[in-house]
């Protein structure tokens, strides 16, 4: 199967046919083992990357080529694939996907960061740096001690949000019963599996989330209590669990809450 694919993307590639080419690549990378992309097909697929034209085509070419076992950190690569990103031939959740492999295969975050910092507008480098998820960017320059700190307080965002998404989509009934069908994002497709990841309602849990500025003790005090309530099979409908809505919202506007960062 891979031998046939990448014979298929050589002569696509040789014909520039780039319709052909990124559906090879796709069927290759999502639905291929990438295990078996070693030895005379990995390096066939590297010597393609000056070939190809199409700046999305040679993206995903990028992409495919690193998630490969056989691939070792490259900056030639690395500078290849940022330079694209620029100039948009790619999105958020593929390059962030991509910038992991290339920290798999020995490239460091710090590496990573200072590239996108360098190399793309504030905004797009926050959201790949912040989709990576990755909180060790070693030593930054002075120039970039501002934008490591927005890129800080995006993920701290990014982290409260995904926490207090899936208490209300617990303890409001409504976001429970319209979850599966609303243009509304809250971590999780249904109630159910919401509480099932409920990992970090202990005191012990919530300690760190505390610390790191995620929420507040009270905020904390409230997960406690809710995960509390589940471990007694508590229903999600009693007037117990509607308490808890007002408890930590109080009268304030949801949005207001979710996206207001403790001091």
């Amino acid at each position: 199967m891979i031998e046939k694919i990448i014979n298929l993307i050589t002569d696509a590639t040789l014909d520039k046919d780039d319709s052909v080419i990124v559906a090879a690549l796709k069927l290759l990378k999502n639905d291929c083992n990438l295990e078996e992309l070693e030895g005379d097909y990995f390096t066939q697929l590297v010597s393609m990357i000056p070939l190809v034209k199409g700046q999305s085509t040679k993206a995903l070419l990028i992409e495919t080529i690193v998630e490969s076992p056989e691939f070792v950190s490259d900056d030639t690569i690395l500078d290849e694939y940022v330079k694209l990103i620029s100039e948009g031939a790619t999105n958020v959740q593929e390059a962030a996907r991509c910038l992991g492999a290339f920290t798999a295969s020995g490239s460091t975050n710090n590496q990573i960061f200072l590239q996108l910092a360098n190399k793309l507008n504030n905004t797009f480098a926050v959201e790949i740096l912040v989709s990576m998820g990755r909180s060790n960017r070693g030593e930054i320059p002075h120039y970039l001690e501002s934008f490591a700190q927005e890129v800080q307080k995006a993920q701290r965002i990014r982290y409260r949000s995904g926490i207090i998404a899936a208490f209300l989509l617990i303890v409001h009934p409504l976001c429970s019963e319209y979850a599966h069908v609303s243009s509304l994002s809250f971590g999780y497709p249904f109630t159910e599996a919401a509480m099932n990841d409920w990992a970090w309602v202990t005191p012990k849990n919530t300690e760190n989330i505390v610390q790191k500025k995620i929420v507040t003790s009270k905020e904390a005090d409230i997960l406690v209590k809710l995960g509390s309530l589940l471990r007694k099979n508590m229903d999600l409908n009693s007037s117990e669990i509607a308490k808890l809505y007002t408890e930590f919202f109080e009268d304030k506007n949801p949005f207001d809450v979710i996206f207001s960062l403790p001091k």
